[in-house]
């Protein structure tokens, strides 16, 4: 057996540049946040470069989560601490789910003070936030950027059950995801165009039952397209479980431009949204993406 005398110990990072340590340790925290929240107990250099990942996804399942996470983003730094961050803790958020109801007021105050969020999942009523005249980041658009950041927006659950309320989405918005269980709120996206002039990308979350022929689902998306003329992909992701009814929405094919692409939904839209919001986890959008450009190279 081979033994180690104290002058021979294994040092932890031999002689490596400071930047290669520096990816070794972003590829360990974004492993797991066990992993990050262990090393930001190593020292303040390796907090420093954790924090960022451990909150730039965060999910908000119950009232509890809500007041703790805001009581994380309202305790008052002591600026001659060595585990000080550079910037505050909100604005390392880059996704962020809300799945708890309320509080709605505590929402609302997480939901400013994380300004920096691209991609944001919304479980609770919009119809509730509305009525008691909370706000989401609002943007005011004058023209379309050259280069548009990808301002993400998912209404799952019980978010956009009764109505949606365009007007609390941000007009910067250029991906909208949304569960639907209803005809009315369905149509109401023909109106979205007003509220959401640079949107790209659609992603309804439906039963199959929603639009009942293959003609209407059809006109349905073709008037769709018309009024949002910058959509380049529209997915469906079909809720119904049986073969049947998952052939029976294969509109796509009958679709002049094949913007429309139909897929098989996931058993959970939460596991899902969790599941593309992870960095190298890719898109929602993403196979729909490649598949819509595939039907371009194939009609040229």
């Amino acid at each position: 057996m081979r033994k180690f005398t104290e002058s021979s110990a294994l040092v932890p990072f031999p002689d490596l540049p400071i930047e290669l340590i520096r990816e070794i340790l972003d590829f360990a925290a974004f492993s797991g946040s066990k992993t990050s929240l262990s090393l930001t107990l190593v020292s303040s250099t390796f907090r420093i470069w954790t924090v960022p990942i451990l909150y730039s996804t965060v999910v908000l399942r119950t009232a509890s989560d809500v007041k703790s996470f805001l009581h994380a983003l309202s305790s008052p730094y002591a600026f001659d601490s060595p585990l000080v961050l550079p910037v505050p803790l909100s604005q390392h958020v880059k996704h962020l789910a809300i799945f708890a109801l309320g509080p709605l007021q505590h929402i609302e105050k997480i939901i400013s003070r994380c300004s920096n969020v691209q991609s944001l999942a919304c479980g609770f009523s919009l119809a509730s936030y509305a009525s008691i005249n909370l706000k989401l980041p609002a943007a005011t658009v004058v023209e379309i950027p050259f280069q548009t950041q990808i301002i993400e927006r998912h209404l799952l659950g019980l978010s956009c059950r009764d109505s949606i309320p365009f007007s609390l989405l941000s007009q910067d918005t250029t991906h909208l995801h949304a569960q639907i269980s209803s005809l009315q709120v369905l149509l109401s996206l023909l109106q979205m165009h007003k509220q959401l002039p640079i949107l790209s990308h659609l992603a309804l979350r439906i039963p199959s039952t929603l639009l009942a022929t293959r003609h209407s689902a059809s006109l349905f998306f073709k008037s769709l397209e018309e009024y949002n003329g910058n959509i380049s992909t529209i997915l469906v992701l079909i809720t119904d479980r049986s073969e049947a009814s998952f052939n029976e929405w294969d509109v796509a094919k009958s679709m002049s431009d094949g913007k429309v692409v139909i897929e098989r939904a996931s058993a959970s839209a939460v596991s899902q949204w969790e599941n593309t919001s992870i960095i190298g986890k890719g898109s929602l959008w993403a196979s729909a993406d490649a598949e819509v450009e595939r039907r371009i190279r194939n009609s040229s």
